[in-house]
């Protein structure tokens, strides 16, 4: 399904991973780290996905124009203005340039969750989830299974109304109404009566009970283990030091960049790294694969 070596890590290092970027880079909305965000989210969303990740992006200037619009609207601090609303408020530069980094932030956000989204399949949030809470596991992998099963089930039930005389497009409004309600009772009571039988089908195999073991296709091995350690200590770094108060940027009430020094300078790269991270464990297989492309 995946098309890279880092999605084939085990669910609790990819898990520990998306949670490490996350809280790296959800406090700070220094410009680099944003443009960082974005490119690495980016670069791992078209190898997980390819060229068809790209018809989806243009729905990222959605959140990008609204954060930016809302901000400017009802945020007027600072002291470049640049004009005036005409209920006399004040449009500024700061606030301007502050939504536009929230903005694109979030779009990078976005961009990282569909990765998770794409890697997170029911297989690995059993997986991951399973041991801990079991009961809660199963209804998760039943509530994401049921929506696209619930949709094929309707279809299905549908024809075999249309056949009989009770389809949804024959008759007048009323009729049709009627039909409707005919189908979603039998699709609802056909749901019910699966998810009896797949409850007493789990029970019956002891799901959930203390010492029962479980299958897994997933194993815990060296590169987990680097990569959780690399991930960590990255992490880490990052985060302390934005508590330290490194690399702060300010906006308001003038735009301030951050100091250019030795500390700012490593948390950046500590981030870049992180960031890039998926696609800095894929070169090694690359270099091999065109290695052997090369030979055929």
């Amino acid at each position: 399904m995946y098309t890279d070596e880092f999605s084939r890590l085990h669910p609790i290092t990819l898990f520990v991973y998306f949670a490490g970027l996350l809280f790296a880079g959800a406090f700070t909305v220094q410009p680099w780290f944003i443009a960082l965000s974005l490119t690495g989210g980016a670069l791992f969303a078209l190898r997980i996905s390819g060229r068809a990740v790209l018809r989806k992006s243009p729905m990222l200037f959605i959140p990008l124009t609204a954060a930016a619009g809302i901000n400017v609207l009802f945020n007027h601090r600072g002291v470049t203005v640049l004009g005036h609303f005409p209920s006399g408020n004040p449009f500024t530069a700061e606030s301007l340039a502050y939504g536009a980094a929230a903005g694109t932030m979030l779009c990078g956000a976005l961009i990282w969750f569909y990765c998770f989204g794409k890697l997170f399949t029911a297989d690995r949030l059993m997986c991951l989830t399973g041991k801990a809470f079991p009961a809660l596991t199963v209804i998760f992998s039943m509530t994401v299974r049921f929506i696209p099963l619930f949709a094929r089930r309707f279809r299905e039930i549908s024809a075999a109304q249309s056949q009989l005389g009770f389809g949804i497009s024959s008759g007048g409004p009323m009729k049709r109404l009627r039909n409707l309600a005919r189908i979603f009772s039998i699709l609802i009571t056909r749901s019910l009566e699966e998810s009896v039988v797949t409850a007493d089908s789990m029970k019956s195999r002891g799901y959930g009970l203390r010492g029962r073991s479980s299958f897994s296709l997933f194993r815990f091995t060296g590169r987990d283990a680097a990569v959780l350690t690399v991930t960590v200590l990255l992490a880490g770094y990052v985060i302390g030091s934005e508590i330290a108060g490194v690399g702060e940027f300010r906006f308001y009430p003038r735009i301030v960049s951050a100091e250019t020094d030795v500390w700012s300078v490593m948390q950046l790269c500590a981030f870049g790294a992180l960031c890039l991270l998926p696609n800095i464990y894929d070169i090694p297989e690359d270099a091999k694969w065109r290695s052997l492309r090369s030979k055929i």
